[in-house]
Parts: structure tokens; C-alpha cells; sequence
């Protein structure tokens, strides 16, 4: 006969088991710690034994305990039921040495820094616009990563590729997808997980896995776990983030970088510009002034000969002081015709300049036209384009998406 009983009966009735089992109390347990927190005057304990795993606590007590450590405790096995949930409390504890897996992880981690794997690793390109992101797509982590790289830079293309991040499989699992992404197009990949357990973070401390950061052609980011864990893809890749947020930053940083330096570009060669008109306009207007104080200082060299020349000669000196200054006001006119044609010619240039350059900022698209953008390069043709291609079409007001489903390269 189905016997029926409610949550809080079937919990009561557990708590007693535990508390009327000797076998329970008074118990001297051994293992390795594979997790400590505390909190307030308490200490939180998980303690390992191969595949298998236990809460342990000491409260009003905080213990000087490091992860790895061979522990045996005292104490008995305590139900909540509450929560319905076992944990081991203990009295007392004693330290037996360092853990076996703590051990395995620093062998391995020695072996690879010998094979110089932590050595000359890829480093990130000075700009990076384009990235692939290897994490559980379904996971916080890919959001705030995203969320924070956008926050510096809107126009970074970013390809999640979805693995397992942890467990059985998870390992090999990113080893396939670094290995797919090489040859690609993308600037940078990143490993992408949230915090977690030791456990959680195991198949990031995997021999192969490490190698193949390692040996990636293109810079790896390791973002994995929180700020104060450490993997061994941490030490294999190019560059470490504490969190996918921080690695969001980096790249996001990168991108930016690109608009900022094309901007100081143009911002210069204007400067360029508008520095040698003005040099080419004093130049003209000195010489100018020159030319035209040497003709007035002949002239006026002239006009004072000696009273004593005859009518005649007088008459013919007049005429030629005349003629003279004739000449001079109508080389004057000249030149400065000649110079204000000069300069107006260099301002027709510099403006047209002027517009070229801002007709290539895409923020200055003018209404009624976009500029076209394939794999994050402007398109100035349409035979860069192909049917099937995927575009980003840039307007004055905002962007857009498109696939070519037809290209006409006919018309010229």
C-alpha cells in the first residue's frame, strides 16, 4: 500500500533518522578541500574524495584552510530540513599535507612552462573588429560580454560558437571549435565563461586544450571564471581576462581605437593642408611687397635728378618717369592678379579636398545614400560583391542589413 506523506513529514522524519544514527556522530573524516568561503566567524568547507564531494562547516570559528590541503575532520552528519540537505559540522581539524589534485594541476602547469608554452603567445592586433566567441550561448557570461563591448564599440562583429563550458566532453568540445576557427577571418577568439567551482573550471586546466591555446595562429582571450581564478589556459593564452566583462572591455577598447586613429588622421592631413595654403599666400603676399617698394624706390630714384638737365632733357625724364611708372603699376596689377588667381586656385583645391574627406566619414553619410560595407570594409564597387553576400548598408540616420541577391556590373 502507497504510503502518503507531506515535504515537512518526510523532512521531520529524516532529521530524526540522522540524529538517533550513531554511526553518524562523532565521525573522523578525510579528504581534500576543494572549496573554502566564509562567513561572518564561520567556515564553509566542500571536501573531496575522488568523484564524490560533502558540505562540511565549522561555525564561530574561521580556519586557516587553502584548497588542495588533505584535511581529516571531527565531527558528526547534520540534516537540515529545511532545505533537506546534508552537511558534515565539525569540532576539529587536521591537516595531512597537500592535495593530489592540487599537486597534478602545479606538475602540469611546471611541464608546460618547461615546453615554453607560457612563452611568446599570440597577442592581440592593434585593432580588432571582428571576433568569435567560443561559450555556452545561453549563459550570462556571452551577454555581459557583449553588453560591455558594444558599450565602447557599436560596430565590432561578433560570432558566438556554442560549446559546453563545463563537465564531461567540454574539453574536447572547445579544442574542436579553436582548432575550426584557425584559417579564419576573425581577429581574435574568445573563451567565454562565468564564475563557478574548482569543478566547474576543471576542463580549462586540460593538458590538450592548453596546447591548442597555445598553438592557436589566432590570439586567444582566456575570460573564464572570476578575477581570482587562474587556469592553465590563463597562462597559454595571448591575453587573460579576469571576467568576459573585462574581456568585453578589451575588445571593445581595440575597435575604437580605429575610428579614434582614422579621425586623428583626417583631423591631420587637414591641418596639413590648410598650414601650407597659408605658407603659399604670406609667401606671395611678401614677395608682392617687395617687388612693388623696388619699383617705387627706382622711381622715386628718378624723379630727383639734377635741376640743371635741360628743358628737354627734363621733358624726356618726365617721360620716362611716366613710362616707367606705368610699367611698374601695371606689373603691380599684374602680379597681384596673377597671385589672388594662385590662391583662389589653392582654396578651390583645398575645398575639394575638404569634401572628399568628409564625403569618406561614414558618420556624414547625406540623406538619400548609404555607404556600403562588406566584412567591415567600405565597398567601392560592385564588382567586390557577389550574390549571397551579406552587407551592412550605413545611412544618416542609422544602418542596416542586407544579402545581394543580384549583382548587374554592367552599368559603368
Amino acid at each position: 500500500m502507497t504510503r502518503e506523506m507531506t515535504v515537512t513529514q518526510l523532512a521531520t522524519y529524516l532529521s530524526g533518522v540522522f540524529e538517533d544514527e550513531e554511526l553518524l556522530h562523532d565521525v573522523m573524516l578525510s579528504g581534500e578541500v576543494a572549496e573554502v568561503s566564509y562567513s561572518d566567524k564561520h567556515t564553509f568547507l566542500t571536501l573531496a574524495d575522488g568523484n564524490y564531494s560533502v558540505r562540511c562547516a565549522h561555525f564561530s570559528a574561521r580556519d586557516n584552510l587553502e584548497k588542495g590541503a588533505k584535511v581529516a575532520l571531527r565531527g558528526s552528519v547534520s540534516f537540515y530540513d529545511r532545505r533537506a540537505s546534508v552537511t558534515f559540522v565539525y569540532k576539529e581539524f587536521y591537516v595531512s599535507g597537500g592535495g593530489q589534485k592540487n599537486a597534478e594541476f602545479l606538475k602540469l602547469k611546471e611541464k608546460l612552462r618547461a615546453d615554453g608554452l607560457f612563452e611568446n603567445r599570440k597577442q592581440l592586433p592593434k585593432y580588432v573588429l571582428s571576433v568569435a566567441v567560443i561559450t555556452s550561448p545561453d549563459g550570462a557570461a556571452i551577454r555581459d560580454f557583449i553588453r560591455v563591448t558594444n558599450d565602447y564599440c557599436s560596430y565590432v562583429d561578433i560570432r558566438v560558437v556554442p560549446s559546453r563550458m563545463q563537465g564531461d566532453g567540454a574539453a574536447e568540445m572547445i579544442v574542436n571549435a579553436v582548432k575550426k576557427l584557425q584559417g579564419s577571418r576573425f581577429d581574435a577568439i574568445i573563451l567565454c565563461r562565468g564564475g563557478g567551482s574548482d569543478e566547474d573550471l576543471d576542463c580549462f586546466n586540460n593538458e590538450n586544450l592548453a596546447v591548442t591555446v597555445a598553438h592557436s595562429d589566432i590570439p586567444i582571450v582566456s575570460a573564464v571564471g572570476h578575477e581570482i581564478d587562474y587556469t592553465l589556459c590563463d597562462f597559454c593564452a595571448g591575453t587573460r581576462a579576469g571576467t568576459p566583462s573585462i574581456a568585453g572591455q578589451i575588445i571593445g577598447t581595440r575597435a575604437a581605437a580605429l575610428w579614434d586613429d582614422l579621425t586623428a588622421a583626417s583631423v591631420a592631413a587637414w591641418n596639413a593642408l590648410y598650414q601650407k595654403h597659408e605658407s603659399r599666400r604670406r609667401a606671395l603676399d611678401r614677395l608682392g611687397l617687395r617687388i612693388v617698394g623696388s619699383l617705387e624706390a627706382r622711381a622715386a630714384k628718378l624723379s630727383r635728378a639734377p635741376e640743371a638737365l635741360s628743358r628737354r632733357g627734363m621733358y624726356a625724364l618726365e617721360k620716362k618717369c611716366e613710362s616707367d611708372r606705368r610699367r611698374v603699376n601695371d606689373a603691380a596689377n599684374a602680379l597681384k592678379v596673377a597671385a589672388e588667381r594662385f590662391i583662389t586656385k589653392k582654396r578651390v583645391r583645398a575645398e575639394k579636398l575638404s569634401g572628399v574627406l568628409a564625403a569618406l566619414d561614414p558618420n556624414k553619410v547625406r540623406s538619400g545614400f548609404a555607404a556600403v560595407y562588406k566584412d567591415g570594409r567600405a565597398v567601392g564597387s560592385s564588382a567586390e560583391l557577389k550574390r549571397g553576400d551579406q552587407i551592412k548598408l550605413v545611412f544618416a540616420d542609422g544602418e542596416a542589413f542586407a544579402s545581394v541577391t543580384e549583382v548587374d556590373n554592367k552599368r559603368r
